[in-house]
């Protein structure tokens, strides 16, 4: 009963502020600019981890799961016309931590990644004369990857998989990862509601194609002997494509 009535609160408060603000016109030339907290929720899928050295090949069950994460989202809209704009998405770097899936689930963190995830879009506007304004828009995203890190779970894993193939001895070292940028399409959808002649809020949601290749080099040593260093290559495809849900607030001139 009590969400009932919440949910009628809400809407009897968007429908009064709809009311009370006046029509303020969206023409060409305009400029307007958003800033607030950004969401990404990444919908992972992935191939199977696999290890190159060796001729070990595809580890049947290996994957990885990347969390979602909060981050802070700007944007600029240049208006051609009263309906059509382009815009440009940019944002703090997002950092997402990295869990083992699959029978790499009992390992937990495997590391973490930061990303920047530039966006530029056309879109349209269905009523830019309205104090609600929906639009939609379609684009391209170029991810960039930096800041890559790995635990020790994740080296131990990798070691454990090449003694186990190989019956060897391997122990101590490092695993150093690299995500490789990515370039894809961008969705959207969301709209804008007026607060005053230039300020406004905006709620918007996005699905960007992000597929990348990980690559890990692990460096170890047979029998714990520093002497006898062993490089392990291996890799693993990851499409991430997330979800990106930002709540800001704008002003135009």
């Amino acid at each position: 009963m009590k969400s009932k009535i919440t949910c009628k609160l809400i809407a009897a408060a968007a429908l009064s502020m709809t009311v009370a603000v006046p029509v303020f016109a969206q023409e060409a030339g305009d400029w307007q600019f958003r800033v607030g907290l950004g969401y990404v929720a990444p919908d992972t899928s992935d191939d199977d981890l696999f290890v190159s050295t060796a001729d070990l090949g595809t580890v049947a069950g290996a994957q990885i799961d990347v969390d979602d994460a909060p981050g802070l989202v700007f944007n600029a809209t240049y208006f051609f016309s009263s309906n059509w704009g382009l815009e440009i998405l940019a944002a703090a770097p997002f950092e997402h931590d990295v869990d083992g899936a699959g029978i790499l689930e009992g390992v937990g963190e495997l590391g973490s990644v930061k990303h920047l995830p530039p966006v530029v879009s056309l879109q349209y506007h269905f009523r830019p004369n309205q104090t609600v304004r929906p639009y939609v828009g379609a684009g391209l995203n170029y991810t960039l990857f930096f800041d890559e890190d790995t635990t020790d779970g994740l080296h131990e894993a990798i070691v454990g998989t090449a003694n186990n193939a190989l019956g060897a001895n391997f122990s101590g070292g490092s695993t150093n990862l690299s995500v490789d940028d990515s370039f894809g399409l961008a969705l959207q959808a969301g709209f804008d509601i007026d607060l005053s002649e230039n300020w406004f809020l905006n709620f918007d949601l996005r699905w960007i194609d992000i597929a990348v290749d990980a690559e890990l080099e692990t460096t170890t040593f047979a029998d714990g002997n520093m002497d006898n260093a062993t490089t392990i290559n291996s890799a693993i495809d990851v499409d991430i494509d997330p979800w990106v849900f930002s709540s800001t607030i704008g002003f135009r001139f």
